[in-house]
């Protein structure tokens, strides 16, 4: 990168190790901590007085020079680990990224150590490009010093991945894909089409009939803060948010208060609320919508990532690349349409595990219940399907995808169970 960017005459090691030794960050961030102090005097004075109009965010010193050390001993590591310099411009000019593309090398280093490394989570699905970058097939790693027994424990042959059923009897889920809306209208919302209002909708025209069969809160997922409100302002046009609020209050991610409001419809005289929310923001994860709170998660669309990314698309170009020879294909950055088969493979992976972290928000509990709901006819496509965890997926592997009328029959029946047997 150095040589590239014609700075090879700086040396970054000295500059790291004044960075280091001077303790300059720590020292930035004692004075930023006084200056909040005194900020916090100056907002005791009367409005008059300080009421200059907005005042423009700017980065913490402690901040900044934290993020320069990281930068400044990332571009002196060696180029083995696959790292790329990444340049964008930002709302406040120029940024530069270190991005490791390659985790393999430090992730070998604590493979040799350990007899064996176990990686848990609950929604670590897909997992297959995680092996095989944490433990790669094409020899990446420098193996010349490893004896034969700490090879074997670098082979991805050795790998072993265990998937369990959910805590819940499979009969507490219903999970349906919905290809069509109550006029027959496909529901697909690739990016060409998500200005298609005859689709925005039939999608909305779906959403409110399934709110009169689904008891409690009901979280809907979008792909977009774009199409969200997109949606929302062809669905106020054309009165189907009032339609829903008649039925269910809706409340959306960007209010106030969010969550205190929704659990309030929820638990309140109303008896169920709407939470419209994107994949990816605040709610997608780490929240928990158990029981009333969550009767059924809707996914509007698929949240493929944003291809705009130069981090992304360097990502995929490295992972397509690897174990070929340089070319001019492999240089480029992919686009949808011309993505290699692996780079394929990991986009698609991103998007669905980010799609498997919402569904997971609902079953909270062995006597949990919910409807897993995809207004997309996408998720029925072999390749998207399969990428969905085994506990929505059933002994099949499978989601099953049908119609409006008999989507919504069935969820209504699912609902009329009784579930505490």
């Amino acid at each position: 990168f150095l040589h590239d960017a014609h700075a090879d005459h700086i040396n970054v090691f000295t500059i790291d190790r004044y960075l280091r030794e001077s303790k300059i960050g720590r020292k930035l961030n004692m004075f930023a901590d006084r200056q909040v102090g005194s900020n916090n005097d100056a907002e005791k004075r009367p409005r008059a007085q300080t009421a200059a109009g907005p005042q423009k965010s700017e980065i913490a010193p402690a901040t900044a020079v934290a993020a320069l050390e990281a930068f400044i001993a990332g571009i002196g590591s060696p180029d083995r680990t696959g790292a790329r310099i990444v340049v964008r411009n930002g709302a406040h000019g120029v940024e530069l990224s270190y991005v490791l593309l390659d985790p393999s090398e430090a992730f070998g280093e604590l493979r040799r150590e350990a007899r064996a490394v176990v990686l848990a989570g609950g929604t670590m699905t897909p997992a297959t490009d995680v092996v095989e970058q944490l433990l790669p097939r094409f020899g990446r790693l420098s193996r010349d010093t490893c004896s034969p027994a700490e090879l074997m424990k670098l082979d991805p042959d050795n790998a072993r991945l265990f998937s369990w059923s959910h805590v819940v009897s499979p009969s507490h889920i219903c999970s349906l894909v919905i290809e069509s809306g109550p006029t027959n209208t496909p529901l697909k919302f690739a990016f060409q089409d998500q200005q298609n209002t005859l689709r925005i909708r039939e999608c909305g025209q779906a959403l409110a009939a399934l709110c009169n069969v689904i008891p409690g809160g009901v979280v809907v997922f979008f792909p977009s803060y774009a199409l969200l409100s997109k949606m929302l302002s062809v669905w106020r046009e054309n009165g189907i948010i009032e339609r829903i609020a008649r039925r269910k209050p809706v409340v959306t991610e960007d209010a106030q208060d969010v969550l205190s409001e929704y659990v309030e419809h929820v638990r309140g005289p109303h008896k169920g609320a709407v939470l419209l929310s994107v994949v990816g923001g605040r709610l997608s994860e780490g929240i928990n919508f158990s029981d009333e709170l969550g009767r059924a998660v809707v996914m509007v669309g698929v949240p493929f990532p944003s291809l705009a990314s130069p981090e992304l698309n360097e990502r995929l170009t490295y992972y397509e690349s690897i174990g070929q020879k340089p070319t001019m294909s492999t240089v480029a950055r992919p686009a949808e349409q011309s993505m290699g088969p692996r780079a394929r493979s990991l986009y698609e992976s991103l998007c669905m595990r980010a799609v498997n972290q919402s569904i997971g928000r609902a079953i909270r509990h062995r006597g949990d219940f919910a409807a897993i709901v995809f207004l997309d006819a996408r998720y029925a496509e072999p390749r998207i399907a399969r990428k969905l965890p085994a506990w929505i997926a059933g002994p099949n592997q499978s989601v099953s995808s049908c119609k409006f009328g008999p989507a919504l029959a069935r969820i209504s029946s699912f609902f009329k169970q009784d579930f505490s047997v």
